[in-house]
């Protein structure tokens, strides 16, 4: 008998479904504030977004052999100290719906769709009204994986040339170009839009500093919707009140949620939205769906997917 422990609220379909592909697995579900010290020590698996597994859970999860993270990220979690627990997550799940919210937010601001609706609400008609081109831009994805190749995909269909990074350079699919990180530097300089999707690893925490900003374009696009972390409040403020680049679109933050006497609030050069760009009702789905192949390889890790290299913490 295996026992599941979820701080995910799966829906009734889906515990009917566990159920009956295992049963001989007990489902358990609970508020992450309502778990108990017995629930921790009950639990062989234990289904979580990662915000509530802390140090402080390492030894009273003491039967823990498998955790299935319900995100991509894991920035919170101490992969340090769960060296003898298998880990994985639903990597590849956000593509669809962070692609549509990405390039919803890169027409808006070009087409100035935000404006027209304001005119719109003052029975404004706005004579010569025109409208930028997205279409022949340079975009540079820092990040190619299943987010980062799908969107390009699907910029590349609206015209834009595509360009990536990762680690080493290595091709990808939707990417035209693809340059190993330690080039960014030298190679930002083409780019009209810059879009960040990379995780929150010790090697890219605050990675983008005043001289990457210095190498951009002054009309250049930046638009983050990986981590926060991947740049300081203070280059954020810096870059926004010099006027280096000509706008960013930030949908994390290193504080959130953002607080509302927050000096960002008052930059016109920024567009702010509050970490939605995953959100949407085909997240649970997609994850669950990669929990239920998992989980039938209970006893066959290395046939899971997603598996989770926690030195590398992705």
């Amino acid at each position: 008998m295996k026992h599941i422990l979820s701080t995910v609220h799966l829906k009734p379909d889906m515990v009917e479904a566990i159920e009956e592909a295992h049963p001989d697995m007990t489902y358990i579900y609970r508020k992450s504030k309502e778990v108990t010290d017995d629930d921790k020590a009950w639990c062989d698996i234990f289904v979580t977004y990662g915000s509530d597994f802390t140090s402080d859970d390492v030894e009273a999860f003491k039967n823990l052999k498998w955790m299935m993270v319900m995100s991509a990220g894991l920035d919170d979690l101490p992969l340090g100290e769960l060296e003898h627990v298998h880990i994985t997550n639903a990597r590849g799940i956000h593509k669809i719906q962070m692609t549509e919210y990405t390039i919803g937010l890169l027409l808006d601001f070009h087409k100035g769709f935000h404006q027209l609706k304001e005119d719109q609400a003052q029975r404004h008609w706005r004579k010569n009204a025109k409208t930028e081109e997205i279409y022949g831009k340079s975009v540079h994805i820092l990040g190619t994986g299943s987010i980062g190749s799908h969107l390009a995909s699907v910029l590349g269909a609206f015209g834009l040339e595509t360009t990536g990074y990762n680690t080493t350079g290595h091709e990808a699919e939707g990417f035209q170009t693809v340059h190993a990180i330690k080039d960014l530097t030298a190679e930002i300089g083409a780019a009209d839009i810059v879009i960040n999707i990379l995780p929150s690893t010790p090697d890219t925490k605050y990675m983008l500093d005043l001289d990457f900003f210095k190498e951009m374009k002054g009309s250049a696009v930046f638009v983050n919707i990986g981590r926060g972390d991947i740049m300081t409040d203070e280059t954020i403020t810096a870059v926004l009140e010099n006027g280096m680049i000509r706008h960013m679109i930030l949908d994390v933050f290193n504080e959130e949620p953002l607080p509302e006497n927050h000096e960002f609030y008052t930059f016109d050069n920024l567009t702010i939205t509050p970490h939605a760009s995953s959100k949407t009702s085909g997240y649970l789905e997609r994850g669950f769906e990669i929990f239920m192949h998992n989980l039938q390889y209970m006893d066959d890790f290395d046939s899971m997917k997603n598996i989770i290299d926690p030195d590398r913490g992705y």
